[in-house]
């Protein structure tokens, strides 16, 4: 996507808990950000309008976990073209007919000139209006922000009791 969002979490007891207990909290910061990445691909896939296939837009989003010395980063995107498009809208423009067609086909049932037809008015409508924005991304990290700060202010928590077992 073309926007980063960022959730930070300042946890100064972290720095702390890290020097004296390294691999305790690496495993802690490991699990803990996987939860909420996890989290927010499900919560953002739920908000992803579903297309008409083989392949929807939602099956493409992906979370990925990053650990780099004692820097940890998670990432939630789609390699899908049109994954921008879907989340932001776009300005008036003439789509291609044949991605319309195939949905109206799939969504609505109807076929050959029919279908042809309608797939024409929907892309003649997008030539007029463009497209809204879904803003699945966008929604999905504002609805679950306080879900995923509760989860990583757990952290500390988790270092601890891994020492203490």
């Amino acid at each position: 996507m073309a926007d980063d969002v960022k959730i930070i979490v300042d946890l100064k007891e972290i720095e702390a808990l890290t020097k004296r207990y390294p691999e305790a909290s690496l495993t802690a910061r490991r699990g803990r950000l996987q939860e909420a990445l996890l989290l927010l691909e499900r919560e953002i896939k739920r908000l992803t309008p579903e297309g008409a296939g083989p392949i929807h837009l939602r099956d493409t989003i992906f979370q990925k976990l990053e650990m780099r010395g004692e820097s940890a980063w998670g990432l939630i995107g789609t390699p899908a073209v049109y994954g921008a498009p879907v989340e932001y809208g776009t300005r008036a423009h003439f789509p291609p007919i044949k991605p319309i067609l195939f949905w109206v086909e799939k969504k609505l049932g109807l076929m050959g000139k029919e279908a042809k037809s309608a797939a024409f008015c929907i892309a003649r409508a997008i030539s007029r209006r463009g497209t809204k924005g879904q803003h699945m991304f966008g929604k999905g990290f504002e609805m679950n922000e306080a879900r995923v700060i509760g989860i990583l202010e757990r952290i500390p928590e988790d270092i601890v009791k891994a020492v203490m077992a």
